[in-house]
């Protein structure tokens, strides 16, 4: 198939059961899921979010590692073993992507092992090692990074593969379709959602923001991506609604395959919050 896979990941579900999670991103109809490595011990494994993602007739498409301060502790603090670890979870999942995020400004080993070793890995292995787009702190104007290559180019120009976060590129003060541009001969996975400018990592509900979605996967479209789309939208107000949850999630999921793959939407629009 030469169409995108579009997932839905389970990072923004941290508040959620794993069951209730995968409940509504499968009742939401999607078929492929990316699972994010939490401090939740039943995502450590494969085993568990295997049985609970074929029991929904969900796939498992791709594995975000633990690399958020949150979760820094888990499979330890290598950040190469991580990534070493996170393969093994994926080929256990038949999951083709894993998602790590740059080095910080302090790991040089880590750094130098994405420059110079990631892509051999991904031949050895199978497993696609996607650097995700990360952006710095604003203080009073100023830019403070903790990470390396925050510049989707310079973020191109140094790693093997590339996830590009459409809420990140926004706090990094960078321009979507630009970054699109620039990182496509690497783009392995996207991390979708809207942002409202205001300087926040918001992941919000597409065309609930400023960010020009429509062009962005006109031109995933035009340029025949076939990689994943992973719907990365904050879902933490869905706590307790259930219904609401899986009806926006189904709402995004159309806009998304009216755009890329031509599907006609079911509804007039989406949801206002």
């Amino acid at each position: 198939d030469n169409r995108p896979s579009i997932q839905c990941s389970t990072g923004p579900f941290w508040a959620f059961e794993l069951e209730r999670a995968l409940d509504a991103i499968a009742d939401a109809g999607f078929k492929d899921v990316e699972l994010m490595v939490t401090r939740d011990p039943r995502t450590h494994e494969a085993d568990i979010p295997l049985r609970l993602a074929e029991e929904r007739g969900l796939r498992i498409g791709a594995v975000h590692g633990p690399f958020l301060v949150i979760t820094k502790t888990v499979w330890g603090l290598d950040p190469i073993q991580k990534v070493k670890r996170g393969a093994d979870m994926c080929k256990a999942l038949g999951a083709s992507t894993m998602i790590v995020h740059p080095p910080y400004l302090w790991e040089r080993d880590y750094a130098r092992w994405l420059t110079k070793d990631a892509e051999a890995f991904t031949l050895g292995t199978g497993i696609t090692v996607a650097v995700e787009t990360m952006y710095p702190k604003w203080i009073a104007g100023r830019k403070l990074r903790a990470y390396r290559w925050l510049d989707a180019g310079v973020l191109f120009d140094n790693c093997n593969q590339v996830a590009l976060d459409t809420s990140h590129l926004t706090v990094a003060r960078q321009d979507i379709l630009t970054a699109l541009d620039r990182t496509r001969p690497k783009l392995a996975h996207v991390h979708l959602s809207d942002n409202a400018g205001d300087g926040r990592d918001g992941h919000l509900e597409l065309e609930q923001g400023i960010l020009p979605l429509d062009r962005f996967l006109a031109e995933l479209r035009r340029t025949r991506y076939t990689n994943a789309i992973s719907l990365e939208i904050s879902v933490i107000r869905y706590l307790e609604k259930q219904k609401a949850l899986v009806e926006t999630l189904r709402k995004n999921r159309e806009y998304v395959e009216s755009h890329v793959v031509g599907k006609p939407r079911s509804g007039k629009g989406m949801p206002r919050p």
